[in-house]
């Protein structure tokens, strides 16, 4: 390959340094895109695809789930990136949860969402909502619905961005090339030596590569989740992504209102199971009618290779309480990870005027890498 020089070098093909290339180019910087593996193969394709909004952290992390849905929506529709389906219904299962969704309405977060209590349940057909009875209604208390969700396939919809970015944007690619160190003027691969401007590494979960030396202050831990694709009976249909009282006590959007202490308890003591394996319910659809279902949390320091039987057992059973399915047959298993902090929900590391270190360290990537871009850029670029 011909050396050439760029102003900005995306270490990683993820959904972050897709982020940071698509970011770049609207800024008119030249970009290329560096990635060791043939492929995207981390975190950015093993989730849900669910471009998350209601339910992030108050402050940065929602203002970027905001900036981010508005430009998956836009990307979408240029890149022919199939949105499966829109808007999210939250299973109240508990008067607890009850408590969390009304007060989560009063929010500013809460703006265009709603809760319908089970009394109006009845009018939801007539309201618009499609195939709502896909849902185990007499179970639960109430809804809490948001409109700002939506969903793509994450296999499909990462390698149709990055041909996007690609084509029709004029980012290069190289792939199947490892970065084995950066200075402020040159990036040595395991090819040769490439010029860039400035440097951004989007790692993910590659926690011990070149970017170790300028994270490791962050103290990271790697997020394992279980996750499951299941064939249900024909003909059902999901209104939307769906989750449960489990969502509101662990997405701190909910978990951190003051009325969410209650359900947490409540959760710890009736299901102390699904709080060891950090289990919260989510499921999605895929345009084949498969549903997409997860998942846990285990935190160590190396991801946990061994999915468990015991965690797939709990989801299961949680997903046969929540929808009225009658079989299912499983299509394929995988395991999730990402990068974990505790303490933030993403972090930029400036490790010179010419070199950052971006990630998201809460697994919400999907929902929120474009905004952290733009912050990223914001800031960085403001200093020429």
């Amino acid at each position: 390959m011909m050396k050439k020089s760029y102003d900005l070098l995306v270490v990683g093909s993820g959904i972050v340094g897709l982020a940071h290339a698509y970011e770049a180019r609207k800024r008119g910087l030249s970009v290329a895109v560096i990635e060791k593996n043939a492929r995207c193969t981390g975190a950015s394709i093993r989730n849900f695809g669910f471009v998350t909004v209601s339910g992030q952290g108050v402050r940065d992390t929602w203002r970027r789930a905001v900036y981010s849905a508005q430009v998956w929506r836009e990307l979408a529709n240029l890149a022919k990136i199939k949105i499966l389906h829109q808007g999210t219904w939250i299973l109240c299962q508990r008067p607890e949860a009850v408590e969390v969704a009304q007060a989560f309405l009063k929010t500013p977060m809460g703006a265009a969402c709603t809760y319908y209590s089970n009394t109006s349940y009845k009018d939801l057909v007539s309201l618009g909502f499609a195939n709502i009875n896909s849902l185990r209604l007499q179970e639960s208390m109430g809804l809490l619905y948001s409109p700002h969700e939506f969903r793509v396939e994450s296999k499909e919809a990462i390698p149709q961005l990055a041909n996007y970015l690609h084509q029709e944007m004029n980012v290069d690619f190289i792939w199947e090339t490892e970065v084995l160190s950066v200075d402020d003027a040159y990036v040595q691969t395991s090819n040769d030596q490439i010029q860039a401007g400035r440097v951004v590494l989007c790692p993910g979960a590659q926690l011990t590569g070149v970017a170790k030396k300028y994270i490791e202050k962050h103290r990271l831990e790697l997020c394992t989740l279980q996750m499951l694709r299941v064939k249900v009976q024909d003909g059902f249909i999901l209104p939307g992504s769906v989750m449960t009282d489990n969502s509101l006590a662990r997405y701190l959007g909910w978990a951190d209102l003051p009325e969410a202490e209650a359900l947490k308890e409540r959760i710890a003591k009736e299901m102390p199971e699904y709080v060891q394996e950090g289990i919260h319910l989510i499921v999605v659809q895929s345009a084949d009618g498969s549903l997409v279902v997860g998942d846990s949390h285990r935190y160590g320091s190396a991801e946990d290779v061994f999915a468990s039987e015991k965690v797939e057992r709990l989801i299961l059973d949680l997903l046969y309480r929540v929808l009225n399915i009658t079989e299912h047959t499983i299509m394929e298993r995988w395991t999730g990870v990402y990068p974990s902090s505790g303490v933030s929900d993403a972090l930029i590391e400036k490790v010179s005027p010419r070199i950052r270190v971006a990630i998201v360290s809460s697994g919400t990537g999907a929902s929120t890498a474009f905004g952290l871009a733009k912050d990223n850029f914001d800031e960085w670029l403001s200093h020429d």
